[in-house]
């Protein structure tokens, strides 16, 4: 009896070595991909080379879709052909991911005193423009822009998930938040397919899963300082690299909802939050807000700024 248990357990503990020694044997792979004006980076843990690379195409076919549904520089992506039925009072149907997208920037806008806001589209129509012509666009042009802003605009049927823009020449931009949420449904594609620790970034913005075998976290580095992180988004939003230079002004490429107008404070801030797609709306939310109100905001979203 005794022998028939030892036998028992020895298969038992026989079963657990073999489990963990193909859990901890797992290799770091890592692959590129550009696609939203940036490249993409997955970095991940696998058993095998074949694992990990169908797993990261998978992830990168999913990018491909969503650019082709958040896109405002393709004409026919799904939130531009959505844009030129604004004003005709007519709710269009649309995607899953369009749905959660939109629902999402509507929260981050209401969260954030609209101080995030997708409907800026005809703002930042105006800037690129304007930075084409390297001269500031007139109040008269800001006012025309600022006239078709506003979350407000916006309206949802729930029972039938459409959206009806309601202003003529509305026009949606999700610059803030539209890599985020990308990395975040590329992540779990990734867990779907058997990537249980890996970190995706693209842009200033980061996506991270489970850390490395024995490892406290994924290494990022912030403002020179190592943190350990894991199952987190990061995002930094600043001006240090990016901006227009008008009449030897610089201007960020961050535009104020509000004014119509980029900062020309230079600065930076990184959000680390639960997500990537809060941690980007975030990072462009409390770049331009209060730093009291801020504050309030990012206890509400139990998310920090570096």
């Amino acid at each position: 009896m005794l022998k028939k248990i030892l036998n028992r357990r020895n298969s038992f503990l026989g079963l657990f070595l073999f489990f963990c020694h193909y859990t901890y044997s797992q290799t770091y792979y890592e692959f590129t991909h550009l696609q939203m004006g940036t490249q993409f980076r997955i970095m991940l843990y696998a058993p095998d080379s074949a694992t990990a690379s169908a797993a990261s195409q998978k992830a990168f076919v999913r990018l491909d879709t969503l650019n082709m549904i958040l896109s405002d520089y393709r004409e026919d992506s799904e939130i531009n052909r959505l844009c030129r039925t604004s004003g005709t009072e007519t709710y269009i149907k649309v995607s899953n991911d369009l749905w959660k997208i939109i629902k999402e920037s509507i929260k981050g806008a209401r969260m954030s005193d609209n101080n995030f806001d997708i409907t800026i589209g005809p703002m930042t129509q105006l800037w690129r423009r304007m930075k084409r012509q390297k001269q500031l666009p007139s109040e008269t042009q800001i006012a025309e822009a600022r006239a078709k802003v506003g979350i407000d605009n916006i309206a949802l049927a729930t029972n039938t998930q459409s959206v009806m823009l309601k202003k003529k020449g509305m026009r949606i931009d999700f610059g803030g938040i539209g890599k985020g949420y990308a990395e975040d449904e590329m992540m779990k594609t990734l867990q779907e397919n058997g990537i249980t620790s890996a970190m995706i970034e693209a842009g200033g913005n980061i996506v991270i899963s489970n850390p490395p075998h024995q490892e406290k976290g994924w290494k990022v580095i912030i403002n020179a300082k190592d943190y350990y992180l894991k199952n987190c988004g990061v995002s930094t939003s600043g001006d240090m690299y990016q901006f227009v230079e008008i009449n030897e002004k610089k201007y960020s490429h961050i535009i104020d909802p509000k004014t119509g107008i980029g900062t020309t404070e230079m600065k930076q801030v990184t959000i680390i939050s639960k997500d990537g797609t809060s941690s980007e709306w975030l990072s462009k939310a409390i770049y331009l807000m209060d730093k009291k109100k801020g504050m309030v905001l990012l206890k509400k979203m139990k998310a920090i700024a570096l």
